[in-house]
């Protein structure tokens, strides 16, 4: 398991293929020319490889993985706690990059969200007391709860989530340079050709 933001997390409790499927068909992957990787390996190996995730992260991560429409999720039922997700640090962003407020303002950012998780669970908490279904009474629980869920993807759609969402708030960029991480241990040519490559930058 490896850790992503301050309570999240990400496991891999199963893989299924990997570069050594290339080496049955004759192949060293690591002598291989990036030419080759790029025919080869995007139309051939990479759908063939199947990760399934466990993946712990505040719901408006959760909703970005769903929104994607890449793999197949699945709610872990009786995971959820009261733990909620408030930032190490808070960021302007200007459009192009995410710059880090100043300390006055994180500390300010920082007892406003917790007094507003702290408000909304007791409202959540008043109102199953009052007898309304736990279904609608969680429509005012807060986006930085954690949620866990698994992701079963295959190494294409996993490549094109990263390239895809690593940009687009420090939270995701925490959960997809993970993901990279799980790559370069189960896939590492294929990694080492990306950064290479298409992740130059």
């Amino acid at each position: 398991m490896k850790r992503v933001l301050n309570s999240g997390s990400i496991s891999l409790p199963y893989i299924q293929g990997s570069e050594k499927d290339l080496e049955k068909d004759g192949y060293k992957v690591n002598e291989l020319s990036d030419a080759w990787m790029e025919n080869y390996v995007a139309e051939k190996l990479l759908d063939k490889i199947k990760f399934t995730f466990e993946i712990k992260a505040p719901l408006f991560v959760f909703n970005v993985f769903q929104d994607a429409n890449l793999g197949a999720l699945q709610r872990v039922e009786g995971t959820n706690s009261e733990i909620i997700y408030v930032p190490s640090q808070f960021y302007r962003h200007d459009g192009l990059t995410y710059n880090i407020m100043d300390a006055k303002a994180c500390n300010d950012y920082n007892t406003k969200l917790n007094n507003f998780y702290h408000w909304s669970l007791q409202f959540y908490n008043k109102l199953l007391e009052s007898g309304l279904c736990e279904s609608q009474a969680k429509m005012v629980l807060p986006q930085g709860m954690f949620t866990t869920f698994s992701w079963e993807v295959n190494a294409k759609d996993l490549i094109s989530f990263i390239e895809q969402n690593h940009d687009q708030s420090p939270e995701l960029n925490g959960y997809c340079s993970t993901l990279v991480l799980y790559m370069e241990d189960h896939l590492p040519n294929v990694t080492a050709y990306l950064k290479r490559n298409q992740w130059k930058d």
